[in-house]
């Protein structure tokens, strides 16, 4: 590279520089170790040409256009990937280059400073997070994108993705009484007890069935899914005239995070989704999201039976209509236990939740990741 194209890397590098770190830090306020390995880190991308090209590649895809592709096809991981050793501390450096733009972007819409505080903490769990599994400072995963395309915030207990409503089912309500009913969309593979064929990687191959939705003119036909989150292999009609459909594929909602960084107090919880929806209200007024919607290991209507009605997981899935999704259900396991074991005899049993979960286990059972929604005109606001 000749001299006018280092220096020009140089200057499009402005985001490593000592100064704009220091900004950077007082909004993510990262622990003292954490923060000098990322400064470290700096150093070693300014002086490297090939990682500093890397870096403003990274910092274009993630802030110059969409968020996480580009055209080409390129992708935040592919860049990362090719930064090879140390990438788990330049991931957060090249996050942290888009702050200027997301404060920016908060500024316009009037949202308050520490809303972007409250939501930027996530950087700092996650580099703890992986600090205590690897015995070294970084990231382990792009989550943190999300925050920093200004689609997530965080609102009191609870985090708000701006998305869109996923395929699978589609939800429909009474006209008159409100009931809501969930159908199942066609070409979706059961087994026999109503959990998605493959569910635990447990497929049924005598008793699995396909599901059929058919919405004509004069009425709407498909497999019910139950409240606790299980398909009917009898289909139910329902007359158009009486029935809406209003949540389907596609459909703007707000997908619900749970941060790892505290207790799911119920109350907490009830009170964020509360002032979501005024917050988006306030800060997006001219968009409508129909629904929260939150797909994860906590919504598993096994812990009905695991805990006790009084327990906060309990509390918090019984607020939402639940529905299959799918997966091995390990995830749950890896944030209880913080690691999967061979050997779950070798597994810490220290709290209540873990001895539930060990026990079930130990009974021949499986974790499960379940979805569940709750519309967004059923939430009441003062």
């Amino acid at each position: 590279m000749n001299g006018q194209g280092r220096q020009t890397i140089q200057d499009e590098l402005w985001f490593l520089q000592d100064e704009a770190l220091r900004e950077a830090n007082l909004v993510a306020e990262l622990p003292a170790e954490a923060w000098d390995a990322l400064q470290q880190a700096a150093v070693k991308v300014r002086q490297d040409e090939r990682l500093s090209a890397l870096a403003v590649r990274g910092h274009q895809l993630l802030f110059s256009g969409d968020a996480g592709e580009a055209p080409s096809g390129e992708t935040f991981s592919g860049i990362l990937a090719e930064m090879g050793e140390g990438a788990e501390l330049y991931q957060p450096l090249i996050l942290l280059s888009g702050l200027n733009r997301l404060q920016g972007l908060y500024a316009e819409r009037g949202i308050p400073q520490d809303i972007l505080k409250h939501t930027l903490s996530d950087m700092a769990l996650w580099m703890r997070d992986y600090y205590g599994r690897h015995s070294r400072w970084g990231l382990g995963n792009e989550w943190l994108v999300n925050h920093m395309s200004f689609r997530l915030f965080r609102v009191g207990r609870l985090q708000y993705e701006r998305g869109r409503f996923g395929g699978g089912r589609q939800v429909l309500r009474h006209l008159g009484t409100r009931e809501v009913v969930v159908l199942a969309e066609s070409g979706i593979r059961f087994r026999g007890d109503g959990l998605i064929d493959g569910t635990n990687d447990r497929f049924d191959e005598e008793g699995a069935w396909e599901a059929v939705l058919e919405i004509g003119e004069g009425s709407i036909s498909g497999h019910r899914i139950t409240d606790g989150g299980f398909a009917v292999r009898q289909p139910e009609t329902f007359r158009a005239d009486e029935w809406e459909i209003v949540l389907r594929a596609g459909d703007p909602v707000l997908d619900v995070h749970i941060a790892a960084d505290g207790k799911m107090d119920h109350a907490q919880c009830l009170d964020s989704m509360h002032d979501a929806v005024v917050f988006f209200k306030r800060y997006f007024p001219e968009e409508t999201r129909l629904a929260f919607v939150c797909t994860s290991w906590l919504l598993d209507p096994q812990f009905e039976q695991l805990l006790s009605d009084s327990a906060n997981i309990v509390r918090f899935q019984r607020e939402f209509r639940l529905y299959p999704v799918g997966g091995d259900g390990k995830e749950g396991l890896r944030r209880i236990f913080g690691t999967l074991y061979d050997d779950w005899t070798k597994a810490p049993a220290d709290t209540s939740l873990r001895r539930a979960v060990l026990g079930h286990l130990a009974n021949g059972g499986a974790l499960r990741d379940m979805g569940g929604f709750i519309l967004m005109d059923d939430q009441a606001t003062d």
